[in-house]
């Protein structure tokens, strides 16, 4: 009898070792809260917090609206229905945020346009400021020299962004002209070089982007594919596989991203966890939740902290991050 209990106890040791080691999970991972810091009526989807931490913007599962929830005094303010997809993103000001609604203009499945707007928080109030007679990528932006791209049917369309009294250092103007930019559309992620004469599909899995995140300083880029692969690329350097998960971030200040990474049982995936990974690829877990799936985790502007949802919650969750 006490033999048999012997075996039972080290049974169970062994199985604890191997159900956290063959998860990746590192021993001393956090405990994610159970008390929402706020509660909406919607699921949130590509939620993106300005670079100011005041306010998050985030769309419907089906890709239909976008939202802006100021974080402050928990008010949410409708931006439009219309399809968005991940097409949107703030301005260094965090006061604007920019977005590309697709709008059906006729019965033909062909027959749209898309309309770029830019939604000012201040005013709760949009403008349009260009418009495509065709379907087109994803708005991209370009922190270097303050600059959005949109893959059309004709080619690159680029505008710059101004603000009052701003102008662009030497340094953003010399961008212009270094190796390449990146550029999002939903087939995949282009490495754009020639100033938009000379185009390459960067390397993944081949089922289309979706969602992706350019680091502050533009030097590199973290996208997720529909089949749910997370892939890094710096500038000049090969496609770096990062492993299966979703929602990419950028650190506000390191060379790191933060995504949620796929716990799967097979093949098949079961739930997430939060995951930090550097540029050279090595990474820790940050959570290791049995009952929940932590989804599109987002840095606070000093990436002490991160905001993230639980799949199929309306819920937003705050995780301290340990120095």
């Amino acid at each position: 009898m006490f033999r048999r209990v012997i075996q039972l106890a080290l049974w169970l040791v062994l199985w604890s070792a191997y159900d956290e080691t063959s998860l990746g999970v590192t021993p001393g991972v956090m405990t994610p809260e159970t008390t929402p810091y706020l509660r909406l009526n919607d699921p949130l989807h590509h939620m993106r917090l300005d670079p100011k931490g005041r306010f998050m913007a985030y769309i419907r599962e089906d890709g239909l609206g976008l939202r802006v929830v100021d974080m402050k005094s928990k008010d949410v303010f409708h931006v439009t229905d219309a399809q968005v997809g991940a097409s949107f993103f703030w301005a260094p000001d965090g006061l604007r945020l920019f977005y590309r609604e697709l709008r059906q203009t006729g019965k033909d499945e062909e027959a749209v346009e898309s309309v770029i707007k830019a939604y000012d928080c201040a005013l709760n109030k949009s403008v349009e400021i260009d418009r495509v007679t065709s379907s087109t990528g994803l708005l991209t932006f370009d922190p270097r020299d303050l600059r959005l791209q949109l893959m059309t049917a004709k080619g690159i369309r680029t505008k710059r962004i101004y603000f009052p009294d701003e102008r662009l250092a030497k340094w953003q103007v010399a961008q212009r002209h270094e190796a390449g930019k990146w550029l999002a559309t939903q087939a995949g992620m282009l490495w754009v070089t020639q100033g938009g004469y000379a185009m390459k599909k960067l390397t993944d899995d081949g089922t289309g982007v979706d969602s992706f995140s350019i680091a502050p300083d533009g030097g590199a880029v973290a996208w997720a594919t529909r089949g749910g692969r997370v892939y890094m690329m710096r500038s000049n350097k090969d496609v770096k596989f990062i492993g299966h998960g979703r929602d990419p971030s950028w650190h506000p200040e390191k060379p790191e991203i933060v995504y949620a990474a796929a716990r799967r049982v097979g093949k098949q995936v079961v739930s997430y966890d939060l995951r930090i990974v550097d540029s050279e690829g090595h990474g820790k877990y940050l959570t290791s939740s049995q009952f929940s799936a932590e989804r599109w985790p987002h840095w606070s502007p000093n990436g002490q902290q991160l905001l993230y949802t639980v799949a199929n919650s309306t819920d937003i969750y705050t995780l301290e991050l340990k120095q």
